[in-house]
């Protein structure tokens, strides 16, 4: 039977006021940047390893707020047994009760658990930040409803040696851990276990070796004799000098060590010479051989110890492409012990289950994260979801706000107007527009919904497309949709290309299409031809009377939808009525998406058509 850290709650620390989460085996952390995801490995890591180096600035701090002596940082783990495919047990094994001792395992009908608090306070007897370690009695609902011991009690070797957190962050480089003793690099590689007699034979062997390489070279030879008169220099006649081109101590051999790689036939070249992708990789995999070489010690003494191990890192996706963040990542999925990784990787996501995922936002500087439920799984629905938006769509995991639309003729507009209007890009705000393709809405909003993020829904206002919204927001919500501010619905039955000629912009569309088509005629031309032609629904075309050359834009605008509407929604940005430059039903979009998710007005309106690609 091994042990997963199935519960994890924080108060106070860093950009986390309050937090709590049940944890898996593997956990995927994603969310947009600064929403905390960093904290929380940092805090689970502290916890874990017992860290020292801590400071008023793991202390969460309001706005506003002065910082307290008195103010601490509580991070609450809570260890279960479970056994080989992960369930949750009752009883922890022989092993970990002879390392947890009944000091520390608490048993209890829904299963016998081990809690630990770590505070972070200030000892003003040390003058400075301090961790303490206890142990938990009685989880309870909340940090402050638990029953915790006053005394110390983490002073065993047993429980350091057999609770381990390993943290990597995202600026890991195996260039720079070759240099560093400490690195999980430096650590496997100066850890020799050899014989006496053997250490002398290797170092005997090392010295002969740079003696022929000295000797061989006329110049090294030279230089270290020029060097040997440093005493006479200083008034010595002790002091020796060498030339040490290989380490001759078996303990300092690490110190000119190196990691060199050959592409096939091609010249080999050391590690320094190659991209960051492939040394953060490596240096990934140096970890996992330290962490092999620690179980295969703890082993030696005992066959059936058992050693916990986390493993919490950031961005494994860093500087690789695609098809190679896949490949890290079934390297991660393989990695011995529980494991919490935080990305910003679509292809890492899309390769994840979405039962792993756990979203991370920030609200007034103050972080929450909320699990992805799978509450109506029943239904299949994680199939679908995994299948049409986490496969193809997975970035919106990444977004403050998503606005689904009907098609690609809106999510490629609605960007040139948002960024007329607010003077933002949307994705510099993480805003996504998605177009759904008129009957994904309720796929879509099972995701958004479990995840929390902030949504809204731009539609036609067609009866068919009317009925889906519906009938989307009823099973999801169980709400009306027609009392939600967040649903922006186009008038009279129009669809989008309909909506704007009848607002009054058909001179810019016309325009905008002809200067696509690089034909000052075009549309004159298009008239001419289609005149009388059979329409998609067997209907002979009339462009005569009043409205004529309105419906020749409708039925232009329909044939190739998505063709124009860059070029139309840049045209009418450049409105010369600046009033006019958003079209009314988009406008009101805009209005609720920025009381809803704060964002502020930047850029000057005469910049803001001409800068945006």
């Amino acid at each position: 039977m091994h042990i997963l850290l199935s519960k994890i709650r924080i108060s106070n620390y860093r950009s986390i006021e309050s937090l709590s989460l049940d944890l898996g085996m593997s956990n995927l952390l994603i969310g947009q940047n600064n929403t905390g995801k960093t904290n929380f490995l940092r805090a689970i890591n502290t916890a874990i390893s017992g860290a020292t180096d801590v400071s008023e600035s793991d202390i969460f701090v309001a706005e506003n707020e002065r910082l307290s002596k008195n103010k601490t940082a509580i991070i609450d783990m809570l260890f279960q047994p479970v056994d080989a495919n992960g369930n949750i047990g009752n009883e922890f094994s022989d092993y970990w009760t002879s390392i947890f001792t009944d000091t520390w395992i608490t048993v209890s009908p829904e299963g016998n658990f081990v809690g630990i608090r770590t505070d972070i306070k200030f000892d003003p007897f040390k003058d400075s930040y301090v961790i303490n370690r206890r142990c938990i009695q009685q989880w309870g609902e909340s940090i402050d409803t638990a029953a915790v011991l006053t005394k110390k009690v983490i002073t065993t070797d047993d429980m350091r040696t057999a609770l381990q957190a390993f943290y990597m962050d995202a600026n890991r480089d195996i260039v720079q851990d070759i240099r560093n003793r400490k690195s999980y690099f430096g650590r496997v590689t100066s850890n020799y276990d050899l014989p006496n007699e053997k250490v002398t034979e290797i170092e005997e062997q090392l010295s002969n070796v740079n003696s022929l390489i000295i000797n061989s070279i006329p110049m090294l030879k030279k230089t270290k004799e020029r060097i040997s008169v440093i005493g006479e220099t200083v008034g010595s006649t002790s002091i020796s000098v060498d030339i040490e081109p290989l380490a001759r101590k078996i303990s300092d051999i690490n110190k000119g060590m190196d990691i060199i790689m050959k592409d096939g036939s091609a010249a080999a070249f050391p590690i320094s010479q190659h991209g960051y992708g492939t040394r953060s990789w490596i240096s990934f995999l140096t970890l996992a051989a330290f962490v092999e070489n620690q179980n295969e010690k703890l082993r030696t003494d005992d066959d059936e110890a058992e050693q916990y191990i986390m493993l919490t890192m950031e961005e494994p996706e860093a500087h690789l492409h695609p098809q190679a963040q896949r490949q890290l990542f079934n390297q991660i999925s393989q990695f011995t012990g529980q494991r919490i990784i935080s990305t910003h990787s679509p292809s890492i996501v899309a390769q994840s289950a979405l039962a792993d995922a756990i979203y991370f936002s920030k609200h007034n500087g103050k972080t929450f994260a909320v699990h992805y439920k799978a509450n109506i799984s029943t239904l299949n629905n994680d199939e679908k979801i995994a299948r049409e938006v986490i496969n193809t769509r997975a970035e919106i995991l990444f977004s403050s706000a998503i606005v689904l639309c009907e098609g690609l003729t809106e999510e490629l507009a609605l960007p040139i107007f948002f960024y007329e209007y607010f003077g933002y890009t949307p994705y510099a705000l993480g805003v996504n527009f998605i177009g759904i393709g008129g009957q994904n809405y309720r796929t879509y909003l099972l995701l958004i919904k479990d995840f929390e993020i902030p949504w809204f829904i731009f539609s036609d206002g067609e009866k068919k497309t009317n009925a889906t919204v519906k009938s989307a927001i009823n099973a999801v919500f169980n709400l009306d949709y027609s009392t939600l501010k967040n649903i922006i619905i186009l008038d009279n039955h129009q669809d989008y290309e309909n909506s704007l000629i009848n607002e009054g912009y058909s001179e810019q569309i016309i325009e905008a299409v002809c200067e696509y088509e690089n034909n000052a005629n075009f549309f004159e031309a298009y008239i001419i031809q289609m005149s009388k032609q059979k329409s998609k629904g067997g209907v002979d075309r009339n462009y005569t009377g009043d409205d004529g050359r309105q419906r020749a834009l409708s039925d232009l605008l329909h044939n190739d939808k998505p063709k124009y509407s860059k070029t139309v929604a840049k045209k009418i940005t450049s409105h010369s009525d600046k009033t006019k430059r958003i079209p009314a039903k988009i406008k009101e979009l805009f209005v609720v998406l920025a009381n809803q998710i704060g964002i502020q007005m930047s850029v000057s309106e005469e910049d803001r058509h001409e800068s945006f690609d």
